[in-house]
């Protein structure tokens, strides 16, 4: 089995709310389907439905107990890391830990470093929702970070704190892209000329992510892959070529958006299909290729970055 990197993944709030467990599940990520890939990485997004806002900063904090639980229950087999330097210490399932919304920090901006000691080490200012920080792509708003936004935005680059763009609308992106001193990413986003959903990246977007420094992980969702919303791995391959000419093949990364998702691609049911993926991208690009957009490219950001 090949090596992976996946930038997100919703499992842990799916297995918080199924009250179900990550070494074995009827979800798309556990860690019996993980364990037979060669010491991969997958981030775990904490990701929080509308009903948990009002207590948002508490919510997200259980989740993350249950998932440091999940991991130690699981220690043989999987651990957490926040620095490319863990990748390296063993050949077990490396864990990530990001949250999916500023929403969680709630009008404190002292929580963000309060996360990133909890371990987050990425973090999207929003879902796609409005919120304290920003807007979300939902709301079709033509304005940009908020001052609440833009002090996060601070703090987050003080910390080495990764900020996620993949639900930011576009004012919010260029408000970013502006006043950040740190490469930002988008860990879910596919190219908008491709399949134009308000969820994917304008070329000019992507062109950004490539001039600050950052990565995009392509988004397996049939409904951002193409227009018809029944997708398959040549739909993936159709944003991996067009991605690669304007971002060029060092900057595209997978990013499934598995267990937030409700279908996905043909023959790409769950993470175990990430193997037939990563051969049908050696077969058709090389293995150079296969293994910079497999692995090798979040990791050369991880360790220059986090």
């Amino acid at each position: 089995m090949y090596n992976f990197a996946d930038l997100h993944c919703d499992t842990i709030t799916a297995l918080y709310e199924r009250k179900e467990e990550l070494l074995k599940n009827n979800l798309h990520i556990d860690i019996n389907r993980l364990n037979k890939f060669n010491k991969p990485t997958q981030v775990f997004a904490i990701w929080l439905a509308k009903k948990y806002y009002k207590d948002a900063f508490n919510i997200t904090n259980i989740m993350i107990d249950f998932f440091e639980k999940e991991l130690e229950k699981n220690k043989d087999y999987i651990k957490k890391i926040v620095s490319y330097n863990d990748i390296l210490k063993d050949d077990k399932i490396n864990a990530m830990l990001a949250i999916e919304g500023g929403e969680s920090i709630e009008d404190n901006l002292n929580n963000i470093e309060h996360f990133y000691n909890r371990g987050v080490r990425i973090m999207s200012l929003c879902w796609n929702y409005e919120n304290n920080l920003c807007y979300g792509v939902a709301t079709q708003s033509k304005n940009g970070l908020k001052p609440f936004g833009k002090e996060a935005v601070k703090i987050m680059n003080s910390l080495n704190m990764v900020i996620d763009v993949s639900h930011l609308n576009e004012a919010g992106f260029f408000d970013l892209y502006k006043i950040s001193r740190k490469p930002f990413i988008a860990t879910h986003s596919n190219a908008y000329s491709i399949c134009n959903h308000y969820r994917n990246l304008k070329d000019d977007q992507l062109k950004a992510i490539k001039e600050c420094g950052g990565i995009v992980g392509i988004n397996l969702y049939p409904g951002f892959l193409n227009n018809e919303n029944k997708a398959t791995i040549e739909d993936v391959f159709r944003h991996i070529d067009y991605m690669e000419k304007i971002l060029g093949i060092d900057k595209i990364c997978f990013g499934s958006d598995f267990d937030g998702i409700e279908n996905t691609p043909k023959n790409i049911e769950n993470i175990s299909k990430y193997n037939d993926l990563i051969f049908k991208i050696e077969k058709i690009y090389g293995k150079d290729v296969a293994e910079k957009i497999a692995y090798k490219n979040f990791y050369n950001f991880i360790e220059k970055n986090i």
